[in-house]
C-alpha cells in the first residue's frame, strides 16, 4: 500500500471530520535507508497529522529533518545518546541493549553490575551474564534494557501473542459531556517526556494551540529532548505531592481540551487522575508496550522496542552487517507522536459536534506492528538520512541559538523554553 491508501485506512480508526485526501500533495525529496518501509510509515503519519489540521502538503525533506532529530546548539551538535547507552555482548553470545540517557538509569545499571561507570567496565561485567537473565534483573530493578531478539523469537513471546491483533489506534468514549466551542484556541495539557508524547504536543503548538508542558522539578530530563520537542510550548512544574500542586493540576485537567499522557500506564490514575478527570476533553495516552498482555505497562523507549521485538536483528541481517543495525531514526516515536496528534485533533472536532469525553490510545508496540505490516525485511545498505539544510531553521532561545527541523506543518511561535519557566495556567 502507498501513503494515500494508508492514510485512508487509518483515518477510519478515529471519529472526526472527513480528511481531504484528494488534496494531499507529497513534495520534496528525502527518504530513509532501512530494511523496513520507514518511508511509507513516516510520510503517512506526517500526512495524517497535517490533514487533521487542514494542511494538504507534506514535504519529505521536512519529515526527514524532523525524524532525524539533528539538533544544534550554538552551532554544535547536541548528543543523542549517553556514554553507557548502546549494545553489549553477553556470555551466551547475544546482544543486550542498555538505555542510559537518564542518569539514574545509568547509575542503576552500574549498581546491578557492580562495575565502574565506563563502557569497558560495563562490557566486561555483561560478558559474564546471559542476556535473558540480565534483562530480567535490570527490568526488575526499574532499569531500561532489552535482549536483542529475532523476529521469530518475538513472534513466539507471550506478550507478542497478546498484542498482535491490537489496532494501531484505539478510541472510546469514556463519559458524557456537552459539545465545546469549536473555534476557540485549543488548550493542550502535555504530560510527556520522551519522545512520542512531546512530538504530539509540539504538533499542536505548530498549529496555534496553547500547549503547556507540565512536569515536576525533581524529574530528570535530557537536553536533546527539551530542545528537539519544546518548540512553541510553555513549560510548568507542578508538584502532585502538595495540595496546591494537586489543585493546580485538577484545574488544568478540568479546563483543557486535550490531555497528552505518555507517562507509564496507570501513573496518573494511581494518584487519582484518571482520564475521566478531564471531562469533555480528549485524552491521548501513549505507552511503549501497551496496556494489555503480560508486559502491560513495561517501561521502554523506541530503540528498546526495536531491540526487543526483532527489528534490530532483522536490520542487521538484511544489511549483511556484523554490528547492530536499528532503524535509521526513532521512527516508532515520531510516527506515534504524529498519529497521536492526528487522533486528538480529529476527536476535538468530533467532540465539538457530538460531545462526550474521549480516550485514544497508541503505543510504540502497535506502531512497530504497523510498520512491519507494510513490508517485510528487505536487503538494504545502511546510511544516515540526508538532512536538507533548507528544511531546518535557527532561533535564539534562553539556551542559546538552536537549529532544528522546520515543523511538518504550521509554524512555531517561539523556540524551546526552560522547564518550569511558566506558571501552570492557560494564556486565555
Amino acid at each position: 500500500m502507498g501513503v494515500v491508501e494508508e492514510v485512508g485506512r487509518i483515518a477510519t480508526l478515529v471519529p472526526g471530520p472527513d480528511l481531504d485526501t484528494d488534496a494531499l500533495h507529497i513534495v520534496g525529496n528525502g527518504s530513509f535507508a532501512s530494511a523496513f518501509d520507514v518511508d511509507t510509515a513516516a510520510f503517512t503519519a506526517a500526512a495524517l497529522a497535517n490533514l487533521a489540521f487542514g494542511v494538504s502538503t507534506v514535504d519529505r525533506a521536512r519529515v526527514v529533518a524532523l525524524f532525524s532529530a539533528a539538533i544544534e546548539l550554538d552551532g554544535e551538535p547536541v548528543p543523542q545518546w549517553a556514554d553507557l547507552s548502546g549494545y553489549y555482548r553477553t556470555a551466551d553470545e547475544r546482544l543486550l541493549q542498555l538505555h542510559c540517557n537518564f542518569p539514574h538509569h545509568a547509575a542503576g545499571v552500574v549498581s546491578r553490575l557492580g562495575c565502574a561507570p565506563t563502557r569497558e567496565s560495563v562490557q566486561t561485567a555483561i560478558a559474564t551474564r546471559p542476556a535473558g537473565t540480565l534483562e530480567a534483573e535490570l527490568i526488575a530493578d526499574g532499569m531500561i534494557a532489552a535482549w536483542v531478539r529475532t523476529l521469530d523469537e518475538w513472534d513466539e513471546h507471550p506478550h507478542a501473542l497478546a498484542t498482535s491483533d491490537l489496532p494501531l489506534i484505539s478510541v472510546e468514549q469514556i463519559g458524557d459531556a456537552p459539545p465545546r466551542e469549536p473555534d476557540r484556541r485549543p488548550r493542550v495539557l502535555d504530560c510527556s517526556r520522551v519522545l512520542a508524547g512531546p512530538i504530539a504536543g509540539m504538533t499542536f503548538a505548530a498549529h496555534g494551540a496553547d500547549v503547556l508542558l507540565v512536569g515536576a522539578a525533581h524529574l530528570p530530563s535530557v537536553d536533546i529532548g527539551v530542545l528537539a520537542t519544546g518548540f512553541g510550548k510553555r513549560n510548568a512544574f507542578v508538584d502532585l505531592d502538595t495540595s496546591s500542586g494537586r489543585a493546580a493540576f485538577t484545574q488544568l485537567l478540568e479546563t483543557c481540551d486535550v490531555w497528552i499522557d505518555s507517562y507509564r500506564p496507570g501513573a496518573f490514575a494511581a494518584r487519582g487522575f484518571a482520564p475521566q478527570s478531564a471531562p469533555g476533553a480528549v485524552t491521548v495516552q501513549v505507552s511503549a508496550f501497551d496496556w494489555t498482555g503480560p508486559w502491560a505497562g513495561r517501561r521502554g523507549f523506541d530503540s528498546i522496542v526495536q531491540s526487543t521485538t526483532g527489528i534490530v536483528d532483522a536490520g542487521t541481517h538484511a544489511s549483511d552487517g556484523t554490528e547492530p543495525v536499528p532503524l535509521p531514526v526513532q521512527a516508532l516515536d515520531f510516527c506515534t507522536g504524529l498519529l497521536a496528534a492526528f487522533s486528538a485533533r480529529q476527536l476535538v472536532a468530533h467532540q465539538a459536534v457530538h460531545g462526550g469525553t474521549w480516550l485514544a490510545r497508541l503505543s510504540l508496540l502497535r506502531t512497530r506492528n504497523w510498520l512491519l505490516s507494510l513490508r517485510g525485511a528487505a536487503p538494504f545498505t545502511p546510511a544516515r538520512p540526508a538532512v536538507d539544510r533548507a528544511a531546518r531553521a535557527s532561533v535564539d532561545t534562553p539556551f542559546g541559538r538552536v537549529t532544528a527541523a522546520l515543523p511538518n506543518g504550521g509554524h512555531f511561535a517561539h523556540g524551546p523554553q526552560p522547564l518550569g519557566s511558566s506558571a501552570p495556567d492557560w494564556l486565555i
